[in-house]
């Protein structure tokens, strides 16, 4: 009986371990897809290469190399971490042969940019630091600035944890060097000594505005560790890996799998999901990924290529640069594989892109396994549908009288607050973009935590904001308590959005029309905000999905370009406070004008503005 009993655990075991085997969710994705689109730009994605013969190039780094050939210069190399096995780039002096092996590994890497015409990217993994830190990193930076003739190859630089990349008026890049997130900043004193950003919070503040500030165009955010995966690092082993849980030892046939359980549920190591801070990065990441519907991830890590969907997010892990590693086909997982390959990423002009996968050849060359769409084609709008004209007024109120009808004892706990405005009726005059300030065009959606809001330009770079004066009360749920869970389309049409509606009653819907004239009163600079009701309209293109028909309060944008403006001190030129206190710290020549500090200060806390923005 207990042979059976042992027999059949070890079958569930294997039934149940990861394999080296190519593995599809549907089939029919095994067969490539012709596709007649104009391309924005093509993406060549490959990571964990660093790894190859002494004066050679591994397979995988060959059929890259071969790929990039054929490219175009609308093209993108991203090479995703692990440029070098074991530990980076060595310093030549402590050890010779380290130094040149590592150097073997970088350069092969190099060799498959020869003759591409496309711009490279190299971003750092976790290996890339194990040599001195952040010393080493800043070696194998300037080595690979150096080979390739150009400081805009290697993001982010400097050890720092975010960078971004305008492609192209379709397509950014935001290039994120997790492992700075995940390592223990107790034993790298120095690791922000040259980052504007010298906390994670402020990391994850940054990476909240760029990824808003994109939300019109395809985001690629290019990453070492992935936010899915389902090989080792995602908890999940082959049948060896059970009997030889680490490498040389063993066999350990109840041992071994006892330390993969433990290594899966305690997360001892940072580079696995389950580990604590991992998967508080991978958390907010995730959530910060659904304030835009195209975003897709892009990782190494795992040396495997997987293809997962799952919160809504689109994950490409391309991995198996040098090494192989076994997958599971679980949860959202599409497509995996334990070969080496690579993976290409198409954007198109209409919004939408396709991801396909290759893998070095079983006879020669390159075998095709897998394509798929990763996002599909913008929504358009037909602004045939919006009139160009509009009456010169219009009544509107803010909250709707159901919205404000709340019962005696709601009073009787909460109060009148300003209720009885925000169901008032009042008369705006209704503006036209094509012709408000000489004509503005929008640009994207603003990143605030409570109001909807969307950023205009004027033909001459100057900006402005076109601010809802009824405020979204699941944003600030969202930014404020829940930081890592999506929750806003859970909050719509609850009672809980309800009552946050209600509590935005404590503020006068109108009040910031009041802050420029008093501004003036007593010497302060300011922006001047106008009432408008906006109608939806064809100069609003694809935004009239969400912007439109309601009250608006449009002003300058506080940025450059309004020195015509004596209220902007006649100023063309305007610094956030990080940039001024970068000022102060390298020259003496700069001084804070401190009784006008002040003065806005106490300013801020008779009116009871608390959230003055860094910029």
């Amino acid at each position: 009986m207990a042979k059976h009993l042992i027999l059949i655990a070890i079958t569930l075991l294997f039934i149940g371990c990861a394999t080296y085997k190519t593995k599809y969710e549907n089939k029919e994705n095994a067969t490539d897809v012709e596709v007649k689109k104009e391309i924005a730009h093509t993406f060549y994605l490959i990571g964990d290469a660093g790894l190859s013969p002494m004066g050679g190039m591994n397979s995988a780094l060959k059929i890259f190399k071969e790929r990039l050939n054929k490219a175009d210069k609308n093209s993108t190399a991203i090479f995703l971490g692990d440029n070098i096995y074991p530990a980076g780039l060595p310093n030549p002096t402590d050890s010779t042969e380290a130094y040149y092996k590592a150097k073997n590994d970088l350069d092969a890497q190099l060799k498959t940019l020869e003759n591409f015409k496309g711009q490279p990217l190299f971003i750092p993994g976790n290996h890339d630091w194990y040599t001195e830190g952040l010393i080493g990193l800043e070696r194998e930076e300037e080595y690979i600035q150096e080979q390739l003739d150009s400081k805009d190859v290697f993001f982010p630089e400097n050890g720092c944890p975010i960078e971004t990349i305008e492609v192209n008026d379709k397509v950014t890049i935001i290039a994120l060097d997790t492992e700075w997130y995940l390592t223990n900043w107790d034993k790298r004193p120095d690791i922000n000594d040259k980052c504007e950003i010298k906390s994670r919070d402020a990391f994850l503040l940054e990476l909240e505005d760029k990824i808003k500030d994109n939300r019109q165009r395809t985001t690629i955010i290019a990453m070492h560790h992935p936010m899915f995966s389902y090989g080792p690092h995602g908890g999940q082993y082959t049948f060896k890996q059970h009997l030889y849980p680490k490498s040389g030892i063993g066999p350990l046939p109840i041992l071994g799998t006892f330390v993969n359980v433990l290594r899966r549920t305690a997360g001892a190591s940072i580079e696995d999901l389950q580990n604590k801070r991992y998967r508080d990065l991978r958390k907010r990441v995730l959530t910060l990924a659904q304030y835009s519907n195209k975003v897709i991830l892009t990782s190494g890590h795992e040396h495997t290529l997987q293809y997962i969907v799952e919160e809504n997010t689109p994950q490409i892990v391309s991995g198996s640069g040098a090494k192989i590693g076994a997958t599971r086909l679980l949860n959202g997982s599409q497509f995996s594989t334990g070969r080496r390959g690579y993976a290409t990423l198409e954007v198109y002009t209409d919004g939408s892109s396709r991801v396909r996968y290759y893998a070095v050849g079983l006879e020669s060359g390159e075998d095709f396994l897998f394509s798929s769409q990763v996002l599909a084609p913008d929504r358009s709008v037909n602004e045939d549908t919006y009139p160009e004209k509009f009456p010169p007024t219009m009544e509107a109120t803010v909250y709707t009288d159901e919205e404000i009808d709340k019962s005696g004892f709601f009073k009787l706990l909460w109060g009148d607050r300003y209720r009885k405005y925000y169901g008032t009726k009042v008369t705006a005059p209704t503006v036209n973009l094509d012709t408000i300030y000489g004509g503005l065009k929008p640009v994207h959606k603003g990143g605030g935590h409570q109001s909807k809001s969307l950023r205009l330009r004027h033909k001459s770079g100057k900006e402005y904001v076109m601010r809802a004066v009824r405020k979204v009360s699941e944003l600030y749920l969202q930014a404020m308590v829940f930081q890592k869970q999506y929750i806003m389309d859970d909050l719509k049409d609850t009672y809980l959005q309800e009552f946050l509606l209600d509590f935005y009653t404590g503020s006068h819907p109108y009040a910031p029309l009041t802050v420029g004239p008093l501004s003036d009163a007593i010497g302060l600079y300011h922006t001047n905000p106008v009432l408008y009701y906006v109608p939806k309209q064809p100069a609003l293109e694809d935004f009239n999905v969400d912007f439109g028909d309601e009250l608006y309060i449009i002003e300058e944008h506080a940025g450059d370009g309004h020195g015509d403006l004596a209220s902007f001190g006649f100023s063309d030129e305007l610094k956030g406070t990080d940039d001024m206190l970068d000022d102060l710290r390298d020259d003496e020549k700069y001084e804070v004008d401190s009784e006008l500090y002040l003065r806005a200060r106490l300013f801020d806390m008779v009116i009871g503005d608390w959230d003055r923005h860094v910029d």
